[in-house]
């Protein structure tokens, strides 16, 4: 009984799985290839004038987005439509275990792209590993490239997408700088107008100026002054003379300041004047660099914009297999052997447990 049950479970499924290997069973052939997201960087002259320009650095998070891409429904209904993949996969419909079934629907198709499909990532460096299995070595290269092609479209279609969004973003930071510029000028002018005055700070140059040269001429009157006093004595005539000239000089430099504290043209004195004038400069110094740099900034994106930024590089290209090495007929038969033992040998430890306790 047990030699009987051995054979039943073990042995018959073992060799009925081997003669479907070795008699039914359709080679399948294999094609490696290895490729990666490269990117063109450049530096931006206005944060780094004569940086060297870093070229071919590699984008992990792009890598990422070509495997998820590459065990999609979308590539696997796009390379259907170019390659017939139903038609390709059911090559040998005699082996219905590795072909597609004759009805498959796009989620069977979906099952059967992940078992002759595998991709994997280098976290490290971004780099895809692809190995595609079919029924003929032309076939599995085929769909290889095609992957690859399909990779690289998608690849600049997203590139399209950031130059565009680059360059948008870019003209409204212009149009918004020139806008910011083109309202202080207005309001420079308005100032002019309001104080008439082009810049009070050489006005307030000129009135101080003036007071200078009062405070000289006072300075010359009060010493000819002391200077007659201590020959002649207070009561010379010149001394009156100088002592309106004094009391004039003095009351010249006392209007004078009194103008600098004076309204001008405008609502406000010099001194508030020259510091509304102040910041209005400094305001509009500020909106020219902006504008300055938004339209490097324009230009920069527009330059990226004529070049191709991003692009897959092969590394390795879909390879030429030569002979069959899957379905891996050993493997899979000592497996199948395996996994009847396994379960012959819990069945009968199971019924002699069950027997001996009855």
């Amino acid at each position: 009984m047990l030699q009987f049950s051995f054979v039943l479970c073990v042995v018959v499924p073992t060799a009925l799985a081997c003669a479907y290997l070795w008699l039914v069973a359709a080679d399948q052939y294999h094609s490696k290839a290895a490729f990666s997201v490269r990117s063109e960087e450049f530096s931006n002259p206005l944060e780094a004038l004569g940086a060297f320009t870093q070229i071919g650095s590699s984008s992990a998070s792009d890598a990422e987005i070509l495997y998820d891409f590459i065990r999609s429904q979308p590539l696997v209904t796009q390379i259907d439509e170019t390659l017939d993949l139903r038609a390709l996969y059911r090559r040998h419909p005699e082996d219905w275990v590795f072909s597609l079934s004759s009805n498959a629907s796009i989620e069977d198709l979906m099952a059967h792209w992940d078992r002759m499909v595998s991709v994997s990532i280098d976290s490290s460096s971004g780099v895809l590993t692809l190995e595609v299995h079919a029924f003929s070595p032309e076939d599995a290269r085929q769909i290889a490239q095609t992957i690859i092609d399909r990779s690289g479209s998608l690849v600049d279609e997203l590139s399209r997408i950031a130059r565009q969004d680059s360059m948008r973003f870019a003209r409204e930071d212009v149009s918004l700088a020139e806008e910011r510029l083109r309202d202080i000028r207005r309001r420079v002018r308005i100032f002019r107008s309001e104080n008439e005055m082009i810049d009070p700070t050489e006005f307030a140059d000129a009135q101080v100026g003036v007071l200078a040269v009062l405070q000289e001429q006072l300075a010359d009157a009060l010493v000819s002054r002391d200077s007659v006093i201590r020959f002649a004595g207070k009561d010379d005539q010149r001394v009156l003379n100088l002592d309106r000239r004094i009391e004039a000089i003095r009351g010249q430099i006392e209007a004078e300041r009194q103008r600098i504290g004076e309204k001008t043209g405008g609502p406000a004195s010099l001194v508030e004047t020259i510091g509304e004038y102040e910041e209005l400069l400094v305001d509009l110094e500020f909106a020219q660099n902006a504008y300055q740099s938004a339209l490097a900034a324009d230009e920069q994106a527009r330059a990226e914009a004529r070049r191709k930024s991003r692009y897959v590089g092969v590394h390795i290209p879909p390879t030429l297999a030569e002979e069959s090495l899957y379905p891996q007929r050993a493997v899979l038969a000592i497996l199948v052997g395996l996994c009847a033992l396994a379960a012959w040998s819990t069945a009968a430890l199971i019924y002699y447990n069950i027997r001996e306790r009855a």
